[in-house]
C-alpha cells in the first residue's frame, strides 16, 4: 500500500484547489494511505471528505519544536509520497524532513531543489486546480495522467450544516423560496444576491462605494443584497450595507464556513472580491462576478464556464485574458462600478426568472 501526504496549510480557497488532485490520487490508488497536512483554520473544508484519511494538523504559527514534532511524526508515518502543493519554505523543510523517498513541489525557488526529489515549474496563470493536477503529472506515467477536464472542487459537508442553512435564510431572507435550483438536485434558491466587500488582505478589497451601487442596482432588479462577512469584519460590512440602503442584510449570527456554503447555494448570484466565499459560491453552481487586483484571475475562476465572470486590472495580466473584461485602470480602486455592472446584468439577462426589473437603477 503507497503512502502519500499531501500539503497545503492556509486558505480556503487554495484547500478547495485540492481536491481535484485528491480526487485523481485516489482514482489511480484505490487502496493507498492518503493524508493531509493543512492548518486547523482549514480543518473544515476536508473533514467530510472521504478521499482523505488522516488530517494532520500544524498551527498557523509554529514553533521550531512545533516543526520538529511534525516532522518527527511524519517520519514515523513511512510516507512514499509528499506532495507539497504550497512551496514555503516550511513546507518544503517538512517534505524533506519526512524522510519519503519522493518528494514533489514546485520548482523556481534557489532552495526547492534542496528540498524535492520532483519538481514542476509554473509557468502560466493556469487555473490552480488545474496546476494542481499538473503537479501532480509529474509523477504518474501517461496511463494514469489526471484528467485535465476533471476540475469539480467538493467541500462535502454534514446534514447539519444543510438543515441549519435552510434554518438561516427562513429566518434572514424572510421570503419564498420561488427560484429554481443552481443544479439538478440543489436546493433552492432565495431572490437574494450575495455581496462579498471585505478581506483581511486589503489589496483584494473593491471600494465600499462601488460595491454599493451595485448593490443598488440589484436591489431595483428585485434581488436583496446578502453582505457576507467574517468575524471582525462586521463594520467594513455595514459600511457598504449603508451604502446600498435598507433592502440590505447585514446583521445576522455569523453561519460557519460549512454552513455558509450551503447558505450561498441557496443564493441567486455572487458578486465581490477574490476570497474563500467567492469560491464557495462557484463550487454550489450559481452565478458570480469577481473583481480581482493583484493576482490573475484565471487562476482562480473555472475555464470554460460561463455562469463565472470577472473583472481585473490591465497591470497583473502576464498574458491576453481568454474570458472576462481587462480593464485600463492601474489599481482595484480604480475599477468602476459599471464595468461590473455588465457583467451582473449579462448574467441576470441570461436567467429571466432572475431578472425583474432594472428600470430606476441609477448610473455611477
Amino acid at each position: 500500500m503507497i503512502r502519500i501526504l499531501v500539503i497545503q496549510l492556509r486558505r480556503l480557497g487554495d484547500v478547495l484547489m485540492t481536491t481535484p488532485l485528491l480526487r485523481s490520487l485516489r482514482g489511480n490508488f484505490p487502496d493507498a494511505r492518503l493524508d493531509f497536512l493543512c492548518e486547523p483554520g482549514s480543518r473544515q473544508v476536508l473533514e467530510h471528505n472521504p478521499l482523505v484519511g488522516e488530517i494532520r494538523l500544524l498551527s498557523a504559527r509554529p514553533t521550531g519544536v512545533d516543526l520538529l514534532d511534525l516532522a518527527l511524526d511524519l517520519r514515523r508515518a513511512r510516507y512514499d509520497w509528499v506532495i507539497d502543493c504550497q512551496g514555503l519554505p516550511k513546507t518544503g523543510l517538512l517534505a524533506r524532513l519526512s524522510g519519503a523517498p519522493v518528494r514533489l513541489g514546485y520548482g523556481g525557488r534557489w532552495w526547492r531543489p534542496l528540498v524535492y526529489s520532483t519538481r514542476y515549474v509554473r509557468h502560466n496563470a493556469d487555473y490552480s486546480a488545474l496546476d494542481k493536477l499538473r503537479l501532480l503529472g509529474r509523477l504518474l506515467d501517461e496511463a494514469h495522467a489526471p484528467d485535465p477536464h476533471d476540475l469539480e472542487l467538493e467541500f462535502p459537508v454534514a446534514p447539519q450544516a444543510r438543515q441549519e442553512a435552510d434554518l438561516f435564510c427562513r429566518a434572514t431572507f424572510q421570503g419564498t423560496a420561488s427560484l429554481p435550483p443552481a443544479r439538478p438536485g440543489g436546493p433552492a434558491r432565495w431572490p437574494v444576491a450575495a455581496l462579498f466587500g471585505v478581506s483581511r488582505q486589503p489589496y483584494k478589497v473593491w471600494p465600499a462605494e462601488a460595491l454599493a451601487e451595485v448593490g443598488r442596482r440589484l436591489a431595483a432588479a428585485g434581488l436583496r443584497p446578502f453582505l457576507v462577512h467574517g468575524p471582525g469584519e462586521e463594520d467594513a460590512a455595514r459600511r457598504v450595507a449603508e451604502r446600498i440602503g435598507p433592502a440590505a442584510l447585514v446583521d445576522y449570527p455569523l453561519p460557519s464556513f460549512p454552513v455558509l456554503k450551503e447558505i450561498l447555494a441557496r443564493c441567486a448570484l455572487f458578486v465581490g472580491n477574490d476570497g474563500g466565499p467567492k469560491h464557495l459560491a462557484a463550487l454550489s453552481g450559481i452565478p458570480t462576478v469577481a473583481v480581482f487586483g493583484r493576482v490573475h484571475p484565471e487562476s482562480w475562476t473555472r475555464p470554460g464556464d460561463a455562469t463565472q465572470r470577472w473583472v481585473a486590472t490591465a497591470p497583473e495580466m502576464r498574458r491576453l485574458p481568454t474570458r472576462g473584461p481587462c480593464e485600463a485602470a492601474r489599481s482595484l480602486e480604480e475599477i468602476p462600478a459599471e464595468s461590473v455592472w455588465r457583467e451582473v446584468e449579462s448574467l441576470l439577462r441570461g436567467q429571466p426568472r432572475l431578472f425583474q426589473s432594472q428600470r430606476g437603477a441609477r448610473r455611477p
